[in-house]
């Protein structure tokens, strides 16, 4: 797991970053599901501020990754044929996009309709944001992460690691009881289900086809047999989440519950992105 912690700031930055933008999907559930109160309304705007700087501490971890944070406008250079490149753009693109809906649902210039137009216009980039992150890391020159599984747990876990936070946003603005009379709680608890089988499943799927990966140095199954013990806390935590974000869905102390599988989310998220670095495997020394 050495080398999984050099890559901390990216760990960081792939586990708060889809993270935050998932809670955007989360809310524009909410908006199409429910018909909420002006009070109630400028509360959960005012919370919507939670998953904002989220998604910004998650992105400025990444910059730390970079031998020098002054080059990273050097990245942009790549868009169109570098996947890391496009990553960016397409994260940067989603990060207007939620700090333009903040600033003006804050500023109280947003109608019903346009308030559900742009609130689903960022879920959709948080969706392709979360996409793109996973499809930075699909490069032939890595064997155990060229695989479209990275690209399903990354979706996953904007997913999984959204839903309790956008939850507990609603929770906060005293906005989740009257969400959860509605169509919201179905709905919720289909998107963490969704979220925790495509996490859950393909992060798993993927660092066990490692095992049978090799080149001329290590062992796919003696990476695979290190990060054993992390795997399973990772699983278990994302397990958790889930549980969690359906008994607040159900009701059941809805803000402790949330706030709960958020932090389990974040637990999971984060040891599954260091599993993730830990097994890398090189094709440059392939037998």
């Amino acid at each position: 797991m050495e080398a999984a912690f050099a890559e901390l700031p990216l760990a960081l930055f792939t586990t708060l970053a889809p993270m935050g933008a998932g809670a955007f999907i989360v809310l524009a559930l909410a908006f199409f599901t429910t018909t909420f109160t002006d009070d109630q309304v400028k509360k959960i705007d005012r919370m919507t501020l939670i998953p904002l700087v989220v998604v910004l501490v998650g992105f400025a971890a990444s910059f730390f990754h970079l031998a020098s944070p002054l080059h990273a406008a050097g990245v942009f250079a790549g868009i169109g044929s570098s996947p890391l490149s496009n990553e960016i753009l397409v994260g940067s693109l989603f990060v207007v996009l939620a700090l333009v809906y903040v600033i003006l649902a804050l500023a109280g210039k947003l109608s019903g309709g346009a308030r559900k137009g742009l609130v689903a216009v960022v879920a959709v980039a948080a969706a392709v944001f979360a996409c793109f992150t996973g499809m930075a890391y699909m490069m032939e020159t890595i064997a155990s992460w060229n695989s479209p599984l990275v690209v399903v747990q990354l979706l996953g876990f904007a997913l999984l690691g959204g839903m309790p936070l956008g939850t507990l946003v609603l929770g906060l603005a005293g906005a989740l009881p009257d969400a959860l009379k509605g169509s919201f709680k179905t709905a919720g608890i289909v998107v963490a289900a969704a979220g925790a089988v495509l996490a859950i499943g393909g992060f798993c799927v993927q660092v066990m086809g490692v095992g049978g990966m090799e080149n001329a140095l290590v062992s796919g199954a003696d990476l695979v047999a290190d990060v054993t013990i992390y795997l399973a806390v990772a699983v278990a935590s994302l397990v958790l989440a889930a549980a969690g974000t359906v008994a607040a869905l159900l009701g059941k102390s809805p803000v402790a519950m949330a706030g709960f599988g958020a932090v389990m989310a974040v637990i999971g998220i984060f040891v599954a992105r260091l599993v993730f670095y830990a097994v890398q495997l090189s094709v440059g020394l392939s037998f």
